[in-house]
């Protein structure tokens, strides 16, 4: 009898073990992501790409987008594959955490988020099967393969990209602005359910990804009103030469803001923050002044009298952030070196503190440009 259990016992506890075991091989691996702090560095991505009939051979390539939310751009990088299916890269970042978009010339726009830290190197070999879809990712540091892989496609699958049929159009050029937030709001929220629903994704990457979601949808729907309901009308209307009336808006409009958490230093990971700002700053209504050659305190003291009570805050990070980003604009749109009072005033207002650096790193960059462009070898330097 004393036989009979103690077999009975270690058949349970070897069922209990691979019960378990089973479980642990199910569950993905998450590694934290982390909270970005600002800083002026480089990142290394280096790897291997393995393909059918060695496919990344035929002038293969891996393309990455780095964002840059101090100087405030999309940074794109390009590296070929070497013979042996090897690339490297050093790329800059303005985070000690990055994610970065990267895909390769094997099947162009499958595209994986990888996570980067300043100063070290990310390894990432990918395998291709016959269809050519990624088939396998090995990475050094170790990420979630399942993360990597869904992060983006999700972002697409809300975005509307893979839909049979498109949205419908209901008619909103009539209605008041008040409307139209609440029917952007509650259309956010339909499409954040996709994100909700997939338990693989940790909460940590749902939060960053509906951040990014939330302020691109934002973007390109609420900000702009008059073109929004123009849009609007002459896809209920099909009339592409009348204008419709609108109820005109005023810095008001833009209390919903407030939802967004903007002083959140996760915004510094979404590739989304990048365009959100350039949105704010030049936006007509909200009429934020040009940096110029403004010192820096007053003129984020003019910014906080017209955005303080809309985005819920008087003071943070987030206000230094917008700064450095008007001076982006100069750097990266217009393409104009900084001038020595711009620079001054940086150094006064920064001292030697991280986002100094990024924009003095990026203004160099411009004046090396300038100098390539400029016959006689010198910048041009024109007044902002």
């Amino acid at each position: 009898m004393n036989r009979l259990i103690n077999k009975v016992t270690l058949i349970n506890v070897l069922c209990s073990f691979i019960f378990l075991l089973l479980i642990s091989c199910k569950q993905p691996k998450y590694t934290a992501i982390g909270t970005p702090k600002i800083e002026a560095g480089t990142a290394k991505i280096t790897g291997k790409i393995s393909s059918p009939n060695e496919t990344h051979k035929n002038n293969g390539s891996v393309e990455i987008f780095v964002p840059h939310p101090i100087s405030g751009e999309i940074s794109k990088y390009k590296t070929v594959i070497d013979e042996s299916g090897k690339f490297s890269i050093v790329v800059d970042v303005e985070t000690d955490i990055s994610l970065i978009g990267l895909y390769t010339s094997v099947k162009p726009y499958k595209s994986l988020l990888v996570k980067v830290k300043s100063g070290q190197v990310t390894n990432i070999d990918i395998t291709y099967n016959q269809n050519l879809d990624i088939e396998d990712v090995q990475t050094d540091p170790e990420m979630n393969k399942y993360q990597m892989m869904r992060s983006l496609p999700i972002i697409n699958q809300m975005l509307g990209v893979y839909d049979a049929i498109p949205e419908p159009h209901i008619p909103l050029y009539d209605k008041s602005p008040e409307t139209f937030l609440n029917h952007v709001k509650t259309r956010v929220s339909e499409k954040l359910e996709i994100l909700n629903k997939d338990s693989l994704l940790s909460t940590e990457l749902k939060e960053i990804l509906a951040k990014d979601f939330r302020i691109w949808n934002y973007r390109m729907r609420a900000f702009d009103y008059e073109r929004s309901m123009k849009f609007n009308y002459r896809n209920i209307v099909k009339d592409t030469t009348t204008t419709p009336k609108m109820q005109k808006i005023d810095k008001s409009y833009f209390g919903f803001l407030k939802d967004f958490d903007l002083n959140n230093p996760q915004y510094l990971i979404c590739s989304s923050f990048v365009d959100f700002q350039k949105e704010i700053l030049k936006n007509d209504t909200l009429a934020i002044p040009k940096i110029a050659e403004h010192d820096i305190p007053s003129w984020i003291a003019s910014v906080k009298t017209i955005l303080s009570n809309l985005v819920g805050f008087k003071d943070g990070q987030y206000y230094d952030i917008l700064a450095a980003n008007a001076y982006g604009r100069q750097l990266n749109e217009q393409v104009i070196p900084l001038t020595e009072k711009q620079k001054k005033n940086i150094s006064d207002y920064w001292k030697e503190g991280e986002i100094a650096k990024i924009l003095l790193r990026k203004n160099q960059q411009v004046v090396e440009l300038q100098n390539a462009k400029s016959p006689d070898g010198q910048a041009r330097i024109d007044q902002p």
